[in-house]
């Protein structure tokens, strides 16, 4: 699995933040709270902080936003696992609908309220990048263009409140990028410009409120994996580690960083020092697969085959969830491992594997080409690049 492409998916899950303008100190305060659970994995003390936020605010659409960005990230680390849209949708479009009922009331008394312009277009972004995750990229473009024009009006009637650039800096960087169909069909309403948004972004790293951390998460992503500077992206996420030492979800950036800049003994140091952490704590627990996938494909680029096929025999054993496109993803890199030490019948019985399961990031294509020919260590080491 190309690590920027979670990378990327874990930047759009966490890029959750309306700004601060009308909440009183103690909301601003949980929101805050909330916010650091969330980048650290916590999403039950995340959920438990917004939903206080939200009664003490019981007219402003911050308390549903945050929960309704909250199943968004739930649904994105788990999209690889059957029925988890069917799950979560539901309870996602309730919450969503209360804050837009919310942000729409505050728009019908002023339809120049910064604020409500501001809410109306996270929300409709927010609904936007749920379709997004669901392949329905027509859909998704719509709603992220009508949030963008809710957005481009909160800056037009407060040009500092710098939190909105974030949504428009998205919107124009992922229009002018993504896959040909959102491009064309984001173009027939607004032509996107991957150079202003990465401006907008900008805008919001050096004066937003809520928003700084991921604008500086968003950057990593973008960095590592369309603008080939993960040197550049390493920096951002040591900032971040200085700031946040103990974030599991930091170190994690980090690792996969470093794949992509081949820096392979660092990432195996780190993710030898994540493994056991991640196991100790209830709500990082479960993304354990996750972790060991970047730790064994730090070993396949290092050439330690014989201990990457130790990880991936980890990730596989114990993964709290067998289903999810990690665990297919470790037996495809485990079978490559295998081809590596010339273990070439326990290879092709994990390459079998693969293509059985469901498609996830050109695993059955991968695995395919693997049941055909013998993995080369070039071959695993493009797959491994951005």
């Amino acid at each position: 699995m190309k690590n920027h492409l979670l990378l990327t998916a874990l930047a759009l899950a966490l890029a959750l933040t309306p700004a601060a303008h009308a909440v009183r100190p103690e909301t601003d305060k949980l929101i805050l709270q909330g916010l650091d659970a969330a980048y650290g994995m916590d999403f039950e003390r995340a959920a438990a902080l917004f939903t206080e936020a939200g009664q003490l605010e019981p007219e402003n659409p911050v308390g549903p936003f945050f929960l309704a960005s909250l199943q968004w990230l739930e649904y994105s680390q788990n999209a690889d696992v059957p029925g988890t849209v069917d799950a979560l949708e539901p309870k996602f479009n309730k919450i969503m609908d209360q804050a837009l009922a919310r942000a729409q009331k505050m728009f019908d008394k002023n339809h120049n309220d910064p604020e409500a312009n501001f809410y109306l277009g996270a929300c409709y972004g927010m609904k936007g990048r749920w379709y997004l995750l669901k392949y329905k990229w027509v859909r998704a473009a719509n709603l992220g263009f009508k949030g963008y024009k809710f957005l481009k009006r909160t800056v037009e009637l407060d040009p500092d409140y710098a939190d909105a650039y974030l949504g428009m800096g998205m919107y124009d960087y992922y229009s002018d990028t993504l896959p040909t169909i959102v491009k064309f069909v984001a173009n027939l309403i607004v032509r996107g410009d991957k150079k202003r948004g990465l401006r907008y972004i900008e805008t919001t790293l050096t004066k937003g409120h809520y928003s700084v951390t991921e604008a500086k998460i968003f950057l990593v992503g973008i960095l590592s994996a369309y603008e080939k500077q993960p040197e550049k992206a390493l920096e951002i996420i040591l900032d971040l580690r200085r700031r946040k030492p103990e974030n599991l979800f930091f170190l994690l950036m980090e690792v996969g960083t470093r794949i992509n800049a081949q820096d392979w003994n660092g990432a195996i140091a780190f993710g030898e020092f994540l493994a056991p952490r991640v196991r100790a704590i209830a709500y990082t627990k479960p993304h354990a697969s996750l972790f060991d996938l970047y730790l064994g494909e730090a070993y396949l680029g290092a050439k330690d085959f014989a201990k990457a096929v130790d990880v991936f025999d980890r990730c596989i054993e114990t993964a709290p969830e067998p289903r999810k496109a990690t665990v297919t993803h470790c037996h495809l890199r485990r079978a490559q491992a295998l081809d590596m030490l010339g273990r070439r019948t326990e290879a092709r019985h994990d390459y079998t594997f693969v293509t059985e399961r469901p498609d996830f990031f050109d695993s059955q294509k991968r695995a395919k080409r693997g049941l055909k020919a013998v993995a080369t260590y070039e071959e695993i080491l493009r797959q491994l690049q951005p």
